[in-house]
């Protein structure tokens, strides 16, 4: 390219080539685009602004209808079923439906406080020690007695490195035998 292009070349003509040779031509971009979703914490209306910035991004053409259509494949179920697609023609259309059921995503801070307690609750009451770990001293530890680690640390002791051990058992045990003989001879 730098052979080609010269520095007398104008910087659109540079620009353009540099573009068009180092350009995403994959289907990476094109995959994550439709495929964008709803997450929660977020608001609708930011989801269809940025799921309308990224379809527009790939194609400059694309019909109304089929932006609000697959923009409203990307939102959850409980927000699509209130949505009445016969009377969506614009995209000005869908983002007022979104505004209007933004209350059904936002909920109030005091019932998720009320809701996390219970289940805190509920939790604290169903957890119960490990055993294990408890008759090891090792105490407020939960999780399933089948997968202690110390259990199975138990369970799967090896022994490594005994050669001296062994050697030094080897050799009482054949003196023991030698003297065992030399005892039955006499």
């Amino acid at each position: 390219m730098l052979m080609k292009n010269t520095i007398n070349w104008e910087w659109n003509i540079w620009k353009d080539n540099f573009c068009q040779t180092y350009e995403n031509k994959g289907w990476i971009p094109v995959k994550y685009d439709f495929s964008f979703k709803y997450i929660d914490g977020g608001t609708l209306l930011d989801y269809a602004l940025k799921k309308e910035r990224l379809l527009l991004e790939i194609n400059k053409d694309m019909d109304n209808k089929i932006l609000i259509d697959i923009r409203s494949a990307g939102l959850p179920d409980f927000v699509t079923n209130r949505i009445n697609r016969q009377f969506l023609h614009k995209t000005e259309e869908l983002f007022n439906e979104l505004r209007s059921l933004e209350h059904l995503i936002k909920k109030n801070p005091i019932e998720n406080k009320k809701e996390s307690n219970q289940t805190t609750r509920d939790n604290n009451s169903r957890k119960k020690p490990c055993r294990t770990c408890g008759n090891m001293n090792k105490k407020n530890r939960y999780h399933l007695e089948s997968a202690c680690w110390f259990k199975n640390k138990e369970s799967n002791i090896k022994s490594k490195n005994n050669h001296e051990i062994e050697t030094e058992l080897i050799e009482k045990t054949n003196s023991s035998t030698i003297n065992q003989n030399k005892a039955f001879t006499k």
